[in-house]
């Protein structure tokens, strides 16, 4: 579902932006081959499965991919920051954000519709275009983050590696508890890809 400029309104839904433009530095250096990506847990790529959940989930998505930043002077030191500052200014009139890396085979759809619906109602109850949401999974703060449509010229301006962790010390994300071990389990490093296959199996296997 491609981001429609027609949908702003107060009931419509957030859009994911989704984080495909690293180098997979961390992953090379510690003996990982190629674009961790691209590899393959179950049956899809890594990517692949983290699109089928945004499209699972019916939001709309946008995605960030390296040639999108090859007009960037900054192309050759960017960093999550301008891959932030791209997808938000590809869905300008969206009603917020979910911003969602796409290392994360195990991403539950359930988890990026809590968020969504969560940053709309919380918005609407706070009556304040200033509210960050995420999940929450045995301690740790998840994936995806969801930033209200205030946050639309701070998002633009980011660069760097730092992401948004500026715009999130100031405004602390509201942690919705999950279920999702997937919402934590990235894939930076080779053993990180391995366990991720590993507790997939026993998902898939659990379902037959």
């Amino acid at each position: 579902m491609e981001f429609d400029k027609s949908r702003k309104n107060p009931t419509s839904l957030p859009t994911v932006v989704l984080l495909c433009a690293g180098r997979s530095e961390r992953f090379i250096a510690q003996g990982g081959r190629g674009n961790k990506l691209e590899a393959i847990v179950g049956a899809k790529s890594v990517r692949d499965h983290v699109l089928k959940a945004i499209e699972t989930a019916s939001l709309p998505y946008v995605i960030v991919e390296p040639k999108d930043l090859e007009d960037s002077e900054r192309i050759s030191n960017s960093g999550m920051g301008d891959s932030i500052a791209c997808g938000v200014s590809k869905s300008r009139q969206s009603n917020g954000w979910l911003v969602l890396p796409a290392d994360l085979p195990l991403i539950q759809s359930s988890t990026l519709q809590l968020i969504a619906s969560h940053l709309t109602l919380r918005t609407q109850l706070l009556d304040s275009e200033w509210v960050t949401v995420a999940p929450g999974y045995a301690g740790q703060r998840g994936h995806p983050v969801g930033f209200s449509s205030g946050f639309l010229n701070s998002l633009v301006k980011l660069r760097g590696d730092e992401g948004a962790r500026r715009i999130l010390q100031e405004y602390p994300p509201h942690l919705v508890d999950v279920n999702d071990q997937g919402c934590v389990l990235d894939v930076d490093t080779p053993e990180l890809l391995d366990k991720a296959r590993k507790i997939w199996l026993q998902m898939s296997s659990n379902q037959h």
